[in-house]
């Protein structure tokens, strides 16, 4: 008797603090009370991989939801929509969404917003649903076959700084950029959803990614820690399911690489959990055949871009990429690859040290070490400049 007592009590106590909190605890099969609108969204959208004549948009909710996109070339008329499907069922009841749009003309600019209502109840033959909250209204253009020009920024290392990210984007605010890329260790050591998504939000707020698609390379700071491999379910990789790939912005070549961790496989902190060395050779295959592609040869710019330097590292350091990938790049003829990890910033002109291509390197998370870049091409003319934390131009450099 005392026992029964005990569980009603409990059971009281749990469903007298959900009422107090204005909803009950969401499942599949129970009806909770409907979330305020306002409460919907937890993040702004973010754009990915524009490519492809594509684009994709991400965004994540509070609670489970079906979500679309609206869109058009007249902000006063999204008269289009969109949204994802799996063998002809809605991707709903959800909290991370992910929509591609497709068929954008080159070029011209479309406005969107994202849309999400809260699914409140989702059975087998019963759904019930609350509230309709849309983002504000936003804007993009995706590049064509025959776009020249571009304005890409480049920063690394952040290690979760809201300080150096916040300091770097009022370095260029006053840039029309077309892309960022975030080239490895920014989101250091991801723990859990909820520190990963504020700082990731927090990247993205910061160079309005929600107007300007943003890529992400994996430094070997985002394997570690419990929520690594989860990554993978907030960024649309240009790989699609691998974390390297290449894309083509008009008619230039990005080719993108992940070298892994920067220690070898057998390393006790690893506990058996790392297999790099195949992922490298893996990239390896992609890489050869990349080079011989139609879309690099006919490139009019190639630009090469992973977290670990290949070249201007010193001889005692573990770097197995190079020794698998440098017989591949010996000839290849990048314009330069840009590279971070030693947070201290460094410039290697071709030919220094093996590099068939001039080599930059970005700085670290601090103040003093802190860098930006900013990579331009007009027409046949591609620069690059890099900024310190003050803005002080530490390269410029014609390529």
């Amino acid at each position: 008797m005392k026992r029964i007592i005990i569980l009603l009590a409990v059971s009281f106590f749990i469903f007298t603090s959900s009422s107090a909190s204005g909803k009950l605890p969401h499942n599949e099969n129970m009806a909770q009370i409907a979330t305020d609108a306002t409460n919907i969204m937890r993040t702004k959208p973010y754009l990915q991989n524009p490519f492809n004549e594509g684009i994709t948009v991400f965004w994540l909710t509070n609670v489970p939801v079906h979500s679309w996109v609206e869109y058009g070339t007249d902000p006063q008329k999204l008269d289009n929509r969109a949204e994802t499907w799996i063998d002809g069922q809605s991707v709903c009841n959800n909290k991370q969404h992910k929509v591609r749009l497709k068929n954008l003309k080159p070029d011209i600019k479309y406005y969107y917003r994202v849309c999400s209502q809260e699914i409140t109840l989702y059975e087998a033959y019963k759904k019930e649903f609350g509230p309709t909250a849309c983002s504000e209204v936003y804007s993009f253009s995706v590049p064509g076959s025959k776009t020249t020009d571009f304005t890409a920024i480049i920063m690394n290392d952040l290690h979760k700084s809201k300080k150096t990210v916040s300091r770097l984007a009022g370095l260029i605010k006053n840039i029309n950029y077309d892309m960022v890329i975030f080239n490895g260790d920014c989101i250091d050591d991801p723990r859990d959803e909820t520190s990963v998504i504020d700082f990731l939000s927090y990247m993205n707020e910061q160079v309005h990614a929600e107007s300007v698609p943003v890529y992400y390379i994996r430094g070997n700071h985002e394997i570690r820690n419990a929520y690594s491999i989860r990554l993978r379910d907030l960024i649309d990789y240009v790989g699609g399911n691998t974390t390297y790939g290449a894309f083509n912005w008009g008619d230039s070549r990005f080719v993108l690489l992940d070298c892994g961790e920067d220690k070898p496989d057998s390393t006790a902190a690893y506990y058996g959990l790392n297999s790099f060395e195949s992922f490298r050779q893996e990239q390896a295959g992609f890489l050869k055949k990349e080079l011989s592609g139609d879309a690099f040869k006919k490139a009019s710019a190639r630009i090469l871009i992973h977290h670990i330097p290949l070249y201007g590292m010193p001889s005692e350091e573990y770097l197995p990429c190079k020794e698998m990938w440098h017989p591949l790049l010996k000839k290849a003829p990048f314009n330069l690859s840009i590279n971070g990890h030693t947070h201290s910033f460094a410039f290697h002109p071709k030919g220094e040290c093996e590099n068939n291509f001039p080599v930059v390197i970005g700085g670290g998370p601090s103040m003093e070490t802190a860098t930006v870049m900013i990579l331009k091409k007009k027409k046949n003319r591609l620069t690059l400049s890099v900024l310190d934390s003050e803005g002080k131009e530490l390269l410029k450099k014609e390529l």
